[in-house]
């Protein structure tokens, strides 16, 4: 049988250039019995218009044409991970999970760092198009002319964390405000009436709306609660910065004057531990202590402080299946992605008579 690659090619450019986007080529049995040849000769002069997105075959619909391709619509890469630098392992854990994930579906992704919005969009200007772009700003604001330059440079973006909702984007991450919610409660249960919380002073919106349920839990409280905000970003806490804030609020004995205390943005479980040594406190002992954080994240509660707070485990799996819904065109709408809010006690919270 001949080998008819370049009668069978120069007839399918023919077709394509004559042919409407929704019109079907002849079957490829059809083609076979048109130039006398085989299927893999068909198949042959098929692919680089399948590769261009000129044609696309698919059973039961046969072999369709498609619009020219756009030159704005060669992509750089599937998927772009912008993140902005930070020292969180839990972040850098997410990205290289993600990354591996992503490849091994057979999609290319590109993850690049960057310090401030001005550089990323300078990034940004010296690449191409991406079908989607996943950014991390690690509770940094994102402005509208960087959600703009992100929007220019790739069809859908996914941001890692709730404070951008509503905007044609998806947004993953925790209600802040849940988790305290309900570690509130759980203390409550145990009988603590006294409850500190320890958080950062930062803006954004997430940290924001736990702090205000705190003061607004905190009314109910004997002198309206002890709300302490540090002023560093979650994550950037030393124990140092935790130990005098605490002291701070010591009496000439070195009691504190509640019971329970709440920590949120300390990544690092050693931190909490230094602090609370250099106190003299024990945890769970002289201090119930319960922090806002990842549940199966070992590095943050050391296996012994309870934690209230998302699963990691779940959070790179809703990344993931939102990142490849968003691969394909019929995918769902953007949404904001709130993550179940998980409670692990491991004995840093004991039972207090007020």
């Amino acid at each position: 049988m001949p080998d008819r690659r370049e009668d069978v090619s120069t007839w399918i450019a023919a077709e394509l250039a004559r042919l409407s986007p929704g019109d079907r080529l002849p079957t490829m049995r059809e083609m076979m019995r048109r130039f006398g040849t085989a299927q893999r000769v068909i198949e042959a002069a098929l692919a680089p218009h399948v590769k261009a997105g000129r044609l696309v075959s698919r059973r039961g619909l046969g072999i369709v044409v498609t619009e020219p391709p756009d030159p704005a619509r060669i992509w750089e890469a599937d998927v772009l991970v912008l993140y902005r630098l930070s020292a969180s392992r839990l972040a850098r854990n997410l990205l290289m999970e993600l990354e591996q994930r992503i490849k091994a579906r057979g999609h290319r992704i590109l993850i690049l760092g960057f310090s401030d919005e001005g550089q990323a969009l300078s990034i940004l200007s010296r690449l191409g198009r991406f079908r989607v772009c996943m950014v991390q700003v690690h509770f940094e604001p994102i402005t509208l002319p960087f959600l703009a330059g992100l929007s220019d440079h790739a069809d859908q973006v996914v941001v890692d964390g709730i404070s951008t909702t509503g905007v044609g984007v998806d947004a993953i991450g925790t209600n802040w405000r849940e988790a305290l919610s309900v570690a509130m409660r759980h203390l409550r249960q145990a009988g603590h009436r006294r409850i500190g919380f320890l958080t950062s002073n930062h803006p954004a919106r997430p940290i924001a709306m736990a702090r205000q349920e705190y003061l607004r839990q905190a009314e109910q409280m004997p002198g309206g609660g002890w709300l302490i905000a540090l002023d560093a970003l979650p994550g950037d806490y030393t124990s140092r910065d935790m130990a005098g804030a605490l002291d701070g609020l010591s009496d000439g004995t070195g009691a504190l004057p509640f019971t329970a205390l709440i920590t949120w943005g300390v990544v690092d479980g050693h931190l909490v531990d230094r602090a609370l040594s250099a106190l003299r406190l024990a945890p769970g002992a002289d201090l119930s202590v319960m922090i806002l954080g990842s549940v199966d994240f070992p590095s943050e509660h050391l296996d012994r402080f309870d934690v209230v707070g998302n699963s990691n485990a779940e959070k790179i799996d809703t990344f993931e299946q939102v990142l490849l819904s968003r691969l394909d065109p019929e995918g769902p709408a953007p949404a904001t992605h709130y993550l179940p809010i998980r409670h692990l006690a491991q004995g840093s919270v004991r039972p207090c008579e007020e």
